[in-house]
């Protein structure tokens, strides 16, 4: 165990004023033992057993603490001047930097993390050491308040994409505690916790979900598609269609899984199938597919209906794949603008892209006439801030942000969207 520390006390800094002054780091500690027991695990100081010259680093950390060894593993651990003459627990930190030390110094013995300097207890509370106080006086809250203060604040990080350390930020706890000091006592201090609670969030609304389901007044007809992150992720978003217990039409996302391996359709099918078992879908409830015009997704509905609808035969199963108008219309536009053969032409600009090489770019697309030239045109300002200037000065009537929807295809990503609806707008 670790020895009294009484001895440990470091020399007393007198106080003048109520008013924040500041000290020197105290240096002048009595000389903890060379070995010491805490949790069944033996620590050695490290000054004991290396060689002669041994010496501390230089950031401030070593005026308030020492290297120690672990005798279970011999990492070395930080041991805390401070916490022994406060007569708390020893924390012993793993020395793989200074951060969580700082952080330690500073949240446990008020010495700022910058210069190394401690404050005195005189020093006036700060913000949130004041709505802590208030808080000790006022913790009553109602339940269903916070079941809904719990509930308005995940949809909020959801939502607003919020990442969880937000919630250890001292400024906005302060701000929350300045609305209601109550809340200290109930929001949680950790990132993990709020993950946990956004975690049990979206299975509750999954599990409800998946009970709306099985109460549908229709079949359920489901559409995917495949999409292509920034990451590059390959990824398959599933919605679901239906009619509820009230009437209402319903669309729902069951869905956004990565798709790995290559694209074929009995592998698409596969992350549908085990989607819609997850919702508890079967061939009584499932209805129609309504989906692009890739040959891999006519695969990946035989594929899932024989699954799920063995009684089916393959005109039966035709049958329920739905084919998108609004695809069908953008390839009848693709012709029209681009000819025949624009799938192969497609193709080449998308290598050409990937490549770099931008002059069999331009050259490709001079090939679609007054569009191709159009978009060579676009691009051609765009790809200075002074050729977008000089346009925006010469420009007679309109709104120069619609100019700023005319963004040509710089990339293999957006190639890709020339094969979507873009070409019709």
């Amino acid at each position: 165990m670790v020895p009294n520390s009484t001895s440990l006390t470091p020399s007393p800094v007198p106080t003048s004023s109520p008013t924040p002054t500041l000290s020197p780091a105290p240096v002048r500690y009595h000389e903890p033992p060379d070995e010491f027991v805490q949790d069944r695990i033996t620590y050695v100081k490290r000054a004991t057993i290396t060689k002669k010259g041994f010496r501390l680093g230089s950031s401030h950390i070593w005026k308030y603490g020492l290297q120690y060894i672990r005798g279970s593993d011999k990492k070395e651990m930080y041991y805390c001047h401070e916490c022994t003459a406060g007569k708390n627990k020893q924390e012993l930190f793993v020395i793989n930097g200074t951060s969580k030390v700082r952080n330690h110094l500073e949240q446990k013995h008020q010495i700022d993390p910058q210069s190394g300097i401690k404050k005195h207890s005189s020093t006036r509370k700060s913000v949130l050491d004041q709505q802590k106080s208030a808080a000790a006086t006022n913790t009553f809250f109602w339940k269903d308040s916070m079941e809904k203060f719990k509930e308005l604040l995940i949809r909020w990080i959801v939502y607003c994409h919020i990442a969880f350390f937000q919630l250890e930020n001292r400024y906005f706890r302060e701000l929350l505690f300045f609305l209601n000091p109550a809340l200290l006592n109930h929001l949680p201090k950790a990132a993990k916790t709020i993950r946990s609670w956004v975690m049990d969030a979206f299975l509750s609304k999954k599990q409800r979900l998946r009970e709306d389901l099985q109460r549908s007044r229709s079949r359920i007809s489901i559409s995917f598609d495949l999409w292509t992150s920034p990451n590059p992720y390959a990824i398959l978003g599933v919605i679901a269609m239906w009619i509820d217990t009230t009437g209402k039409r319903r669309t729902t996302v069951l869905g956004i899984r990565r798709v790995y391996g290559e694209h074929t359709g009995e592998n698409l099918g596969s992350v549908v199938l085990e989607l819609l078992k997850e919702y508890d879908i079967g061939g009584d409830e499932i209805g129609y597919f309504m989906l692009d015009n890739a040959s891999s997704n006519d695969t990946a509905v035989g594929f899932i209906l024989k699954e799920l609808c063995p009684w089916m035969d393959s005109k039966q199963r035709r049958h329920r794949r739905l084919r998108c108008l609004g695809h069908i219309v953008n390839l009848c536009c693709q012709a029209f603008l681009m000819g025949r053969n624009c799938e192969k032409y497609l193709a080449k600009l998308e290598k050409h892209y990937q490549r770099g090489d931008y002059a069999k770019v331009e050259e490709l697309w001079k090939r679609f006439g007054c569009l191709g030239r159009l978009h060579n045109l676009v691009r051609y300002i765009r790809l200075t801030p002074q050729r977008r200037e000089e346009f925006a000065a010469i420009i007679i009537g309109g709104d120069l942000s619609e100019f700023d929807g005319l963004e040509p295809a710089l990339t293999s990503i957006q190639v890709s969207q020339v094969r979507g609806c873009n070409l019709i707008t």
